[in-house]
């Protein structure tokens, strides 16, 4: 197996038990933290302070789930990726949500919205009953209820307001359920579709997840020479 570094980045409110199945088989595989967004931070400028902090100045794999993956597509113009790969996520903009779009005019009230009333009202789903009763989305309901509020919002605002699409020189692959709720994938045009599959693959669908970045590295090896 290859060891160039492997670098995933959460989706939006997670952390790195959303790669826990991952984790377990890559060696090379480092989920970061999301760093805290500073005062009048872009995506852009959030994505190229969020590449220095992990240092990557050599060739990596670069990737992400659902907005990890679309912060990802933003780092790729300041480390060496030889590959972004995205799971359960979009290529550009245009392959967002309808809803997405409606919701733009909305996005300079962000501010006023009452996020941690929302964070709050996530936490029943969080208990420990919750958990055996729906494990993966009792894990993410914790989460979700426990992410930093101006995160958050910021990460909200940030969706609203991407409309430019990133520039990658290297390639993309990507997978996708199709029962994604989320990120509905009609609109997108993943590489891998996985029958069944909701928005957080990488834990309700390991083993397919797993062999799409076997595949991913293995193509990009064979790429390599």
């Amino acid at each position: 197996m290859t060891t160039v570094p492997l670098i995933l980045i959460p989706g939006l409110a997670a952390d790195e038990s959303i790669f826990a199945p991952q984790k377990s088989v890559f060696p090379n595989l480092t989920v970061p933290r999301w760093p805290a967004p500073a005062a009048g931070d872009t995506l852009s400028s959030y994505a190229e302070r969020f590449a220095r902090a992990i240092r990557s100045d050599e060739p990596c794999v670069l990737g992400g789930a659902s907005f990890g993956g679309m912060v990802a597509l933003e780092m790729a113009r300041y480390v060496h990726p030889l590959a972004v790969l995205l799971i359960g996520s979009v290529r550009e903009p245009a392959e967002l949500p309808r809803r997405v779009r409606l919701f733009r005019p909305l996005r300079a009230g962000i501010g006023l919205f009452p996020f941690r009333l929302l964070q709050w009202s996530s936490m029943p789903a969080a208990t420990a009953s919750a958990r055996r009763l729906m494990p993966h989305l009792g894990g993410l309901a914790r989460q979700f209820g426990d992410a930093e509020t101006p995160l958050l919002r910021w990460s909200i605002r940030q969706i609203l307001s991407w409309d430019e699409r990133p520039r990658v020189e290297c390639p993309v692959f990507h997978i996708h359920g199709d029962r994604d709720h989320v990120v509905p994938i009609g609109r997108t045009r993943p590489d891998t579709i996985v029958g069944g599959g909701g928005h957080v693959l990488s834990l309700t669908h390991p083993e397919q997840v797993n062999a799409f970045i076997r595949s991913c590295l293995e193509r990009i090896e064979v790429d390599r020479g």
